[in-house]
């Protein structure tokens, strides 16, 4: 079902972005760090759950269940689903392709790499070799093009329940423009940077904040 498959997106990449601000939060002592040092707070197997939500599976951190595949295998499930269907499924994947752009970013920002190149082609590369981060920052790129291509014609969310925005593609092309404005910022590209600012087409205002609206509890669902 494409709309189970962008659910298990959308966990997917809320859990890595749970794990990912933890991370960060300890490395700068924003959060309290497990001792003095680094090498001993963080073992091998520090990134195992963001790699494996990322490409193939992992736990879900926003339940007790797991997620039976993770952001890129359920974006090729869902390219391969929209390739066989007269259904049009732009909507579901543009938006794994925004989140599966805004995780591999956020990998380089972590250890200066990813696998991409490789990735998501097992039968082929069953252990994909890690790609530069200037290769990854590129495709990522890439990848964020293409997801605003297709939600540039407003395409309809054929019933997704779309956890962040209820399938307003106006606020996710400001997504996309946000992950932008910080993928430019790290590259020092400036005159691109100023130019999505001037177009004033970003989230800059709590109305439009990233954020998993998961109920309407004000309990934990």
């Amino acid at each position: 079902d494409p709309n189970l498959l962008l659910n298990s997106i959308q966990l997917a990449y809320s859990s890595n972005q749970y794990s990912v601000s933890d991370i960060a939060a300890e490395l700068t002592r924003v959060q309290y760090f497990n001792g003095r040092d680094y090498f001993n707070g963080l073992s091998g197997a520090t990134l195992n759950g963001i790699w494996e939500r990322t490409y193939s599976s992992g736990t879900n951190l926003t339940g007790a269940s797991t997620v039976d595949v993770g952001i890129l295998a359920n974006l090729q499930a869902l390219e391969a689903i929209d390739a066989e269907t007269d259904i049009d499924y732009s909507f579901h994947i543009a938006l794994g392709k925004t989140m599966y752009a805004h995780s591999l970013l956020q990998m380089v920002d972590l250890i200066g790499e990813a696998a991409f190149t490789q990735a998501g082609n097992p039968g082929e590369f069953p252990a994909p070799t890690l790609d530069s981060g200037e290769v990854v920052y590129a495709g990522a790129l890439t990848l964020l093009d293409e997801a605003e291509a297709l939600l540039a014609s407003d395409p309809s969310d054929q019933g997704a329940n779309d956890l962040f925005y209820g399938g307003d593609t106006g606020k996710w092309i400001k997504v996309i423009n946000s992950i932008r404005l910080r993928t430019y910022k790290n590259t020092d590209n400036k005159a691109a940077f100023d130019a999505i600012v001037a177009g004033g087409d970003y989230i800059a205002s709590a109305e439009d904040d990233f954020q998993l609206r998961y109920g309407t509890s004000e309990l934990q669902p």
